[in-house]
């Protein structure tokens, strides 16, 4: 019984690192004008090849071209480009999830409300 739920939390603590982590990188290494400016809370099931089950914007900051683009705290990432959020392994989402310089980047999201929009957001 310990070693499933030992098992589980390093499972999670690994796929939040491997989505999480280079995503507040990215967000952090933009530039104060014109950056991105969000982070995500990311929830993820499994051990070896965890699976991203939610992620959840926990950080819109003021001015930023998330902001702009409608994001709010609160709201679920459902698509990146073309990959369905929910249900993809974390190895394959993590390249998603970098933003190149220049080149813009479709995001789905839903609000807790079930309304789902769009946001493009570029890299300076």
């Amino acid at each position: 019984m310990k070693v499933i739920f030992i098992k589980k939390l390093f499972a999670f603590a690994v796929s939040v690192c491997i989505v999480f982590c280079s995503t507040i990188n990215q967000v952090k290494a933009q530039q104060p004008s014109g950056r991105i400016g969000f982070s995500l809370k990311v929830q993820a099931d499994g051990f070896f090849n965890p699976k991203v089950t939610k992620v959840i914007v926990d950080l819109v900051e003021p001015e930023s071209q998330a902001q702009k683009a409608g994001m709010v705290i609160g709201d679920e990432l459902i698509k990146v480009e073309d990959i369905e959020v929910p249900g993809t392994d974390a190895s394959v989402l993590k390249p998603h999830m970098k933003f190149v310089s220049g080149k813009p980047k479709k995001l789905v999201l839903r609000r807790p409300n079930g309304h789902t929009y769009e946001a493009t957001l570029v890299k300076p």
